[in-house]
C-alpha cells in the first residue's frame, strides 16, 4: 500500500531533521529510532507491493533490520533522554539489546533466512525462532526503558519531569502498539493500515515532541486541544459524506465535479478559521482555570505599552500573573548598573508597591545574564536555589534590552495546579522579550521625572531667594545706618552691630545650606522640630506671632535639605496669606499618634475655597494672582519621595492647616545606627530661638 511508502518517507525526513539538532544530545538517538521505524515501514510496503518472491526475499531480509533494531534504538533513546545517568541501564539493557539486534539481523539475512508465505494482502513472514527472540528483546528493552523513566522521575527537576511524563506516555503507547503488531503478525491484519502507517505516525509524533519540540505542554491541555480538533475534523468528514451522497449519482456531470471541488476548497479555507474561533473555548474542556493565550497577550501588551510609570506596570503584572495565571507571588528585581547615577534610595516606590533593586555584580544577575531560556529554581546552583527559596520563587527569567540586563522577574508557584501550564510558560517567554522595551521606557521616564523634579526644586529656590533677598540685606542696611551717624553711643552701636551680624550670618547659613550641594538626595537622621525653627529665621518679620506646640517627636529618616525646602514653602505660603488689616499668626505643632509622626503648620490667613483645595496639587495651579504653582509641586514631590502623606484643611478668611504624616517605617529607633551628619548650626539656632522665647 502506498501509505507505507509515504510513512517511510516521513520517518526518514523526521530522522534527517533530528540529526540537524546537534545541540540536543538525544537528537541522534531519536534519528536512529525513526530511521528504524522508517525501514520497517518500507518492509511493509514491499510485502504488499512486490509480487516476485525471489526479489522480495532479498529486499525483505535487508529491510527487516529496521524492525530488529527498534527495541535497541528505543532503549538507547530513553537512556539519552534521562541524561545518560544510569550506567546499569546501559550495561544490562542498551548494550545487550544492541547485540541481540545485530545478531538477529546478521543471522536472519545470511544464516537462517525466514520463510515468506503468500496471503490475500501480499506476503507474511512465517513464525520462527527469530520471532520469539525478537519478542523477548522487545519486552526486555521497553520494560527496562519504562522502569528507567519511572525511577528517574523521582529525582528529576520540574522541567525534566514534564519531559519524562511525555516520554513515559510515548513508551507505553509504543509498547502497546508494538505488542499488538507482533501479536497480529501471523494474520493479514499485520499488513493493514492500522498496524503500519497510523501507529507509526502517532509514535513518531510523540517521540519528536518529547525529544525535540518538547515545551512542557500539560497532558490535559494537549488532550483538550486534540479533542476539539478531532470533533471539528469529524464534522467535516460527516459533511463530506452528506455532500457525496447527494451528488454521488451525478458524478459524470461537470456540475457535480465542480460542486465537489468547491466543497473541498471551502473545507480547506474554513477549517483553520473555525479552529481559531473554537480552540480558545475548547481548551477549557478539560483544563481548569484556562484562558485564551492570544487574547491575554494582546490585552496585556496594550496595557503595558500604555503604562506611564512603574506603579501602573505593576498593576498590569498583578492582573496578569496573580489573577489570570493565578500564581502565589512574583517579584521584579531592577538591576542597579555601575553607570546608573540615579538616587540610591530610589526603589521605584509607587503607592506602596516596590520594585526591588539588585546589584549588577550580584551572583543571581550574573547567572541569569548567561541564560537564554526560562530558568527553573531546581536547575540552578545550590546557593542560588536557597535565594530563590527565600523569595518563594520556583522560576525566574532575565529581562534584556540591547544585550543589557534591566531586571529579573522571580515567579512563584501556581495556586490551582501542581506546575505551570503550557500557556503559562508561553506567557513567561513572551514577557521575557516584551518587558525589555517597557522597562527601558519607564526607566527613561523615571529619569526625566527626576530631572524635572530637580529643575522645579531649583526654580522654587530661585523664586524664594528673589522674593526674600531683602531679608538677607536688611541686617547689613541696619549696620550701615548705625555706623553712619552718632545717634547711639559706642556700647550701643557695638551691641546692635553684633546682633545684626549674628542675624545675617544665620540667614546666610540657612540659605546656603539649602542651595548647597549637587541636589543628590542623602537620607539621614532629621529632627523636624529643629528644622522648622531653623527655617522660621527667614520669616520672623513676616508674622506678628509664632506659636509652638511641640511634642518632642523622634527623628525621622529623610533628606534634610529637601525637608527644609518643604518647610520653607509651607511657611512662605503662610506668610503671604495675611488678611488686610489683621495680625498674622502661625502655629507649629508636632505629635505622635498610632506610631506615626505628625507635624502641622497652621495660619489664620485668607484661607482657600473648596475649588482651590481640589486643584491645589495640579501642575501650574496657584491661589496667588501671579503664582506659578512651583512651590506646591515641590511640596508634593518631597512628600511623595519620603513616602509621607500631607493633608490640607482650609476655609476662606479663617486660615489653612497643612498636616504632614511620616509613617512608623520612617522613624529612627533609639538603637538604630545611622550615618547622619550632625547639624550643629541648626541646633545652635534652635537653642537661640528657645532662649529668646523664654526671655519674652
Amino acid at each position: 500500500m502506498i501509505q507505507y511508502l509515504i510513512t517511510a518517507i516521513i520517518d526518514i525526513a523526521v530522522g534527517i531533521l533530528a540529526f540537524s539538532k546537534k545541540e540536543n544530545p538525544a537528537a541522534k538517538a531519536l534519528a536512529f529510532t525513526v530511521f528504524s521505524l522508517g525501514i520497517w515501514s518500507l518492509e511493509l510496503y514491499l510485502l504488499t507491493v512486490v509480487k516476485n518472491i525471489d526479489a522480495l526475499n532479498i529486499w525483505f531480509h535487508i529491510t527487516r533490520w529496521g524492525m530488529f533494531f527498534i527495541p535497541a534504538t528505543f532503549a538507547f533513546l530513553t537512556w539519552r533522554l534521562v541524561g545518560s545517568r544510569s550506567q546499569r541501564f546501559k550495561k544490562f539493557v542498551v548494550i545487550p539489546s544492541l547485540f541481540v539486534s545485530v545478531g538477529l539481523s546478521i543471522a536472519n539475512a545470511f544464516i537462517f533466512p525466514s520463510t515468506l508465505k503468500e496471503v490475500d494482502g501480499g506476503y507474511l513472514p512465517a513464525i520462527d525462532s527469530f520471532y520469539y527472540v525478537f519478542l523477548v528483546n522487545f519486552v526486555w528493552s521497553f520494560g527496562g526503558a519504562i522502569g528507567l523513566v519511572l525511577t528517574s522521575y523521582k529525582t528529576s527537576p520540574y522541567r525534566e519531569k514534564q519531559r519524562l511524563k511525555w516520554l513515559f506516555i510515548t513508551l507505553c503507547a509504543s509498547f502497546i502498539g508494538g505488542g499488538l503488531g507482533l501479536y497480529s503478525m501471523p494474520s493479514e491484519f499485520y499488513l493493514s493500515r492500522f498496524v503500519g502507517s497510523i501507529t507509526n505516525i502517532v509514535f513518531v509524533a510523540l517521540l519528536f515532541y518529547s525529544t525535540i519540540q518538547h515545551n512542557l505542554m500539560d497532558f490535559r491541555f494537549a488532550l483538550s486541544v486534540g479533542l476539539s480538533k478531532a470533533i471539528l475534523l469529524g464534522f467535516f468528514v460527516w459533511l463530506y459524506f452528506v455532500v457525496t451522497s447527494v451528488v454521488g449519482e451525478h458524478t459524470d456531470s461537470n456540475g457535480s465535479i465542480f460542486v465537489l471541488l468547491l466543497f473541498v476548497a471551502i473545507i480547506l479555507e474554513s477549517y483553520p478559521r473555525l479552529l481559531k474561533w473554537i480552540l480558545p473555548n475548547a481548551k477549557k474542556i478539560l483544563v481548569k482555570n484556562g484562558y485564551d493565550f492570544d487574547q491575554v497577550k494582546i490585552e496585556t501588551e496594550n496595557e503595558l505599552r500604555n503604562s506611564i510609570n512603574f506603579s501602573t506596570m505593576i498593576e498590569v503584572l498583578d492582573h496578569l500573573l496573580l489573577k489570570t495565571l493565578k500564581l502565589n507571588n512574583y517579584k521584579v528585581l531592577m538591576v542597579q548598573h555601575e553607570n546608573d547615577h540615579s538616587s540610591e534610595e530610589n526603589n521605584y516606590d509607587q503607592n506602596g508597591l516596590t520594585l526591588k533593586r539588585i546589584a549588577e555584580k550580584n551572583q543571581l544577575v550574573e547567572y541569569c545574564a548567561q541564560q537564554t531560556q526560562l530558568i527553573m529554581a531546581d536547575e540552578m546552583p545550590s546557593e542560588l536555589q536557597h535565594e530563590m527559596e527565600k523569595c518563594n520563587a520556583i522560576l525566574c527569567f532575565p529581562v534584556f534590552y540591547e544585550n543589557k540586563v534591566l531586571g529579573i522577574v522571580l515567579v512563584g508557584s501556581p495556586t490551582n495546579v501542581s506546575y505551570y501550564r503550557y500557556d503559562d510558560l508561553k506567557i513567561f517567554e513572551w514577557l521575557k522579550s516584551e518587558l525589555g522595551q517597557v522597562l527601558n521606557r519607564l526607566i527613561r521616564l523615571n529619569n526625566m521625572h527626576d530631572q524635572l523634579g530637580e529643575a522645579k526644586k531649583t526654580l522654587s529656590m530661585l523664586s524664594l531667594m528673589s522674593h526674600y533677598h531683602h531679608d538677607i540685606k536688611a541686617p547689613f542696611a541696619i549696620i550701615d545706618g548705625v555706623l553712619s551717624n552718632d545717634i547711639y553711643d559706642r556700647e550701643k552701636q557695638r551691641d546692635i552691630v553684633l546682633s545684626q551680624v549674628e542675624r545675617g550670618s544665620k540667614l546666610i547659613a540657612t540659605m546656603a545650606g539649602i542651595l548647597g550641594g549637587n541636589h543628590k538626595r542623602r537620607i539621614q537622621s532629621c529632627a523636624l522640630e529643629t528644622l522648622v525653627q531653623d527655617c522660621l529665621y527667614l520669616f520672623e518679620a513676616s508674622f506678628d506671632k509664632i506659636e509652638y506646640e511641640l511634642g518632642g517627636i523622634p527623628k525621622i529618616k529623610g533628606d534634610a535639605e529637601d525637608l527644609k525646602i518643604l518647610l520653607i514653602n509651607l511657611i512662605k505660603n503662610a506668610a503671604e496669606a495675611r488678611q488686610q488689616g489683621e495680625d498674622l499668626t502661625v502655629k507649629v505643632r508636632s505629635w505622635l499618634e498610632d506610631g506615626n509622626v505628625y507635624f502641622s503648620i497652621a495660619d489664620n490667613g485668607v484661607g482657600m475655597t473648596e475649588k482651590q483645595l481640589t486643584n491645589l496639587w495640579e501642575p501650574g495651579f496657584s491661589v496667588k494672582n501671579f503664582g506659578n504653582g512651583i512651590g506646591m509641586q515641590a511640596i508634593k514631590r518631597i512628600v511623595d519621595e519620603h513616602n509621607a502623606r500631607i493633608d490640607v484643611r482650609s476655609e476662606p478668611y479663617k486660615g489653612s492647616n497643612f498636616t504632614l504624616c511620616f509613617f512608623a517605617t520612617q522613624i529612627i529607633q533609639e538603637d538604630e545606627n545611622t550615618d547622619a551628619t550632625k547639624d550643629e548650626l541648626a541646633e545652635r539656632r534652635a537653642a537661640y530661638t528657645a532662649e529668646k522665647r523664654s526671655s519674652l
